[in-house]
This record gives C-alpha cells, sequence and structure tokens, in this order.
C-alpha cells in the first residue's frame, strides 16, 4: 500500500482480528467459544498500544504531525477506556458474563487437564475443578439458550 496510513489501519484490523482469536486457544474445546465483550475488550487494550508504538517507532513512514498525534490520542483513549470498561464490567449484564465466563471456566479446564500436575493435593483440585467448571458451563449454557 502507497499510503502507510491505510496499511497501519488494515494491519490494526487484522492483527485485532488475530489478537482476538488467538485468545481462545486457552478453552478447552470449540463447544465453549463464544464471542464476548470482555475478550472485544482485551483486544482493543492490545491493539491500542500497538498502534502507538508503531506510530513512534516508526515516525518516518507517518509524515503528518497531526494525523500522529490523533493516532496516539486515540490510542490512549481506547486503551484506558477499554480498561475501565473490563474493570467495571459496565456494559456486561447477564447474556454478557455467560458469553464471558463459559470460554474463562473453559480454560480453567483445559489448563487442568493438560498441565503436568505431581501433587498429590494439586491433582485433587484440579478434578474438582474440571467437574464444576463442566457443570457450571452446562447451567449457563442452559441459561443462554432460554434467554
Amino acid at each position: 500500500m502507497k499510503n502507510a496510513y491505510a496499511s497501519l489501519a488494515v494491519q490494526t484490523v487484522v492483527s485485532g482480528i488475530v489478537m482476538y482469536l488467538v485468545m481462545f486457544v486457552m478453552i478447552d474445546s470449540l463447544g465453549s467459544f463464544y464471542n464476548n465483550l470482555n475478550m472485544f475488550y482485551m483486544t482493543l487494550m492490545m491493539v491500542a498500544p500497538m498502534v502507538l508504538l508503531m506510530v513512534l517507532a516508526m515516525r518516518h513512514m507517518f509524515p503528518s504531525r497531526a494525523i500522529n498525534n490523533a493516532l496516539i490520542a486515540a490510542s490512549l483513549v481506547v486503551f484506558v477506556g477499554s480498561f475501565a470498561l473490563i474493570r467495571t464490567q459496565t456494559t456486561i449484564g447477564d447474556r454478557a458474563f455467560l458469553r464471558s465466563m463459559i470460554p474463562h471456566h473453559s480454560g480453567a479446564i483445559l489448563m487442568c487437564s493438560k498441565a503436568s500436575i505431581s501433587d498429590p493435593e494439586v491433582k485433587a483440585l484440579c478434578g474438582e475443578i474440571i467437574r464444576s467448571q463442566r457443570d457450571e458451563i452446562n447451567q449457563m449454557k442452559a441459561i443462554l439458550a432460554r434467554k
């Protein structure tokens, strides 16, 4: 692309999609894949510093001081805004909560089932975690089906 800013926009969108999807590597099964706002906010928190750093590190590619300042300011606003939304859960209602918790619980199952655990107490704990998280995932899926 001849326009560095257009290239940055495309790279940002593509990188954001990749980052969002990579977060789901931590789920135990595809049945636990639920698009959710919390993962979206986390993606924005990763993309925002990336844009800021690219603009600062490759200043020679981005000649407009005004556009650069706007991108830096926007990156800071997006980062702080996403951070606030994650920490306050302001936009998270019943459905959004459940859609966020299913992948989270699934990650606990994955870790417990795949980790090389030798301590008997930790093994027992993981057994309890797997059972309880599966039960809770099933309950959350049932609630989502009713809503």
